[in-house]
């Protein structure tokens, strides 16, 4: 710590004036003596005039400078790669050794005034708490976490220990670290005699009586040319079985399945490689694949009055989402009719084309699609009966003269919040071409929200282009015009692709197809698919019969696994906190179900979660020393096997620390120290507390 300098904000001659104040002030107040003797009149006339001299000398502004050394010690990090592939090929004497060493460097790094910190890839750590348990290797990301924790401090180098395989990030050779890496390969080089099950790819998601593709992908060496069974089964039962000649020099090879969904929710499906003898591990034997079956799609129909461009483009976009089963039907077509007629599918969706029309075609099923609340996207244009329209919607009435049509262009309403489009959408209505829309006035109706307006020339009419409407039964939206695909063109044609087009629609038709949920218990993990190695989150809603939140509700939860085995929770949702964690679960399909009891009934929920094990750490058991050479040549350290720890020891050992000395430069100003206002108020109390004793006020 320097010695304080003292400086002023105005120049330090006005401290006289101030003085000279102060003491004039004082005089004129004890000039006279009261009834006190006149050593008390001096001495009242002193605390007077120091307590004005330093009220006034704060305006003057004084501010107490002062530099505050401190010293940093210098910072060496011992970084340790404890993934699981390292118990793979050490056992666990050898790894207690690795510890012990490397506690013995810390000690003597200690000794040395180093300041030593010991990492992993989960974060800060000590020797004590190595665990070689982490399923995955990130080790770009050990480093620049190093890196980003010790930025402009006095880091002195780091102690990389790795086997040099990594499965996650890209290669820490590829990246720049300003600091000394020398590097510790543990590990064995030599390539192993085994057959791996690298990888297995699938979809994930299913519909029910489908079938979809398993690919297993099989690396191996030492077995060219012998065969294997390759198998996926489904709760011990053998779904598919295939026989295969190993291919020579580690060659990856693909062996394919068709497998047919059959059930209905999170399938767990294993895939194994026949065990040979001789191999290293059979860990990576087997692997398993998870697939979200489900019942079914979507069920969606256009129907229309007759054909129009309109139809098609309609079509490209939906067919953009899997999730969605289409039909059509074009009512001038007799067969098409007929078709419709018949029918006995249930829709989640129906898209009217300029319906209803004039002629009365489809009336029957109007009326169906009306009493069945099904959702509907209607399409007016020049076959529409208006006056019909008007006269059975929910969503606005028009008051129009026939045959008298508006070329319009679309205007966003930023103020929509049924869902969200994107900025390049937004963007895009400007460009949109104008479509042919009814003359008249428009009559929205409560609850009735607008997508778009139509705008004529350069003037917004306020009149709906767009238009949606949710209610307790269903949901609806009408379009004003037909055309839209003209749209689709245009978004081609300015920015290559249809994107903005399909999101469009695909928005609009999830919103409209999907049901609102009215329950009023929800429990739901916050994502379908954790990791084994991960919290598995619950989230809790409850509301009451005004669909208001409350909290304070005993929840019991239990969870299923695969073999029927029950967990047990129960915890109390409050205003602050309506998650629930569960740690610990292992890899596999839990069933939840969740119970509470809200006025007097008991309300539940239910659900699926899947708990999935990655084993990217048994896949490769080959250490890699290069990338650890590599690493070191380009930060300026040094590589070492395990076999040469003892001149690691002395190489770094025999640097010396060197610490670092930062100056923090502080401004005190005078008027924010406390210690100033306790002086004032003493005189002050001082002087009122002689006056008052002495007899005066």
């Amino acid at each position: 710590m320097q010695r304080p300098q003292l400086i002023f904000e105005y120049s330090p001659a006005l401290l006289l004036i101030c003085a000279l104040a102060a003491v004039g002030y004082a005089f004129l107040l004890y000039q006279k003596k009261g009834p006190w003797s006149a050593l008390v009149n001096k001495i009242l006339f002193g605390v007077r005039a120091v307590a004005v001299f330093i009220i006034a000398a704060l305006l003057v502004s004084p501010i107490l400078k002062q530099l505050q050394n401190t010293a940093e010690k210098a910072t060496y990090i011992v970084a340790v790669d404890n993934s699981t592939s390292l118990t793979e090929v050490r056992d666990s004497a050898q790894l207690e050794s690795l510890k012990n060493n490397l506690s013995k460097l810390s000690d003597e790094l200690t000794a040395k005034d180093y300041n030593v910190e010991l990492w992993n890839l989960e974060g800060k750590t000590d020797t004590e708490n190595i665990s070689f348990n982490s399923q995955s290797t990130n080790l770009t990301g050990l480093l620049n976490d190093i890196k980003s924790e010790y930025e402009s401090r006095n880091l002195n180098g780091v102690l990389l220990v790795s086997d040099g395989i990594y499965n996650l990030g890209m290669s820490p050779a590829f990246a720049n670290y300003n600091f000394d890496i020398n590097t510790l390969g543990v590990g064995d080089t030599l390539p192993k005699t085994d057959i791996s099950l690298t990888s297995v790819l699938y979809n994930r998601l299913s519909y029910q009586g489908n079938k979809f593709p398993v690919i297993a992908q099989i690396q191996q060496r030492g077995f060219d040319n012998e065969q294997v069974k390759v198998t996926v089964s489904k709760g011990g039962a053998n779904m598919a079985t295939e026989v295969v000649n190993l291919k020579p020099n580690n060659q990856i090879q693909e062996v394919r399945f068709l497998i047919e969904a059959k059930e209905s929710g999170y399938q767990r499906y294993s895939v194994s490689v026949e065990r040979k003898d001789g191999e290293l591990t059979y860990q990576n034997n087997v692997s398993n694949a998870y697939v979200e079956v489900v019942e079914g799609k979507e069920a969606i129909a256009i129907v229309a009055a007759a054909p129009h461009p309109d139809i098609k483009a309609l079509k490209s976009a939906i067919e953009t989402n899997a999730n969605y089963e289409l039909d059509e039907f074009v009512l001038s077509n007799n067969k098409d009719a007929e078709r419709l007629k018949n029918s006995v599918k249930k829709f989640d969706l129906v898209i009217l084309h300029q319906l209803p029309n004039y002629n009365r075609v489809g009336a029957d099923f109007l009326q169906k699609v009306e009493t069945n609340s099904t959702a509907t996207l209607t399409i007016n244009g020049p076959q529409t009966d208006i006056r019909a329209f008007s006269r059975d919607n929910d969503i606005l009435n028009i008051r129009t003269t026939p045959g008298e049509y508006d070329n319009v262009t679309a205007i966003f309403n930023p103020a929509f919040s049924s869902f969200k489009l994107s900025d390049d959408l937004q963007a895009a209505f400007d460009q949109f071409p104008p479509l042919y829309v009814p003359f008249g006035k428009y009559e929205i109706q409560p609850e009735a929200e607008v997508l778009l307006y139509q705008r004529v020339g350069n003037i917004n009419s306020g009149y709906p282009l767009l238009i949606v409407k949710a209610s307790a039964d269903t949901k609806k939206a009408v379009m004003m015009g037909p055309g839209i695909w003209k749209w689709k063109l245009t978004d081609y044609a300015n920015f290559g692709n249809n994107n903005r087009f399909n999101e469009l629609v695909v928005k609009l038709v999830q919103y409209l197809s999907t049901k609102d949920d009215k329950r009023k218990f929800r429990v739901y993990p916050t994502k379908n698919e954790y990791l084994d190695n991960e919290s598995v989150v619950f989230e809790t809603e409850i509301y009451n019969d005004l669909f208001e939140r409350v909290y304070n509700n005993k929840i019991d939860l239990t969870l299923v696994n695969e073999e029927g085995e029950e967990f047990k929770y129960d915890y109390i949702t409050s205003e602050s906190n309506s998650q629930y964690i569960i740690n610990g679960l292992t890899e596999g399909v839990y069933k939840y179900n969740a119970a509470t009891v809200i006025n007097g009934k008991t309300e539940r929920a239910a659900g699926e979660l899947l708990i999935k094990n990655v084993q990217m750490e048994s896949v490769n058991l080959t250490a890699d020393f290069n990338l650890l050479r590599k690493i070191s040549s380009q930060t300026g350290g040094n590589f070492y096997k395990e076999t040469e720890f003892e001149q690691l020891t002395d190489k770094i050992t025999s640097k010396t620390a060197q610490g670092i000395i930062h100056t923090n430069e502080e401004y005190l100003p005078f008027i924010n120290l406390k210690l100033i206002l306790i002086l004032i108020l003493v005189f002050i109390s001082f002087e009122w507390f002689m006056r008052k004793y002495s007899g005066s006020y």
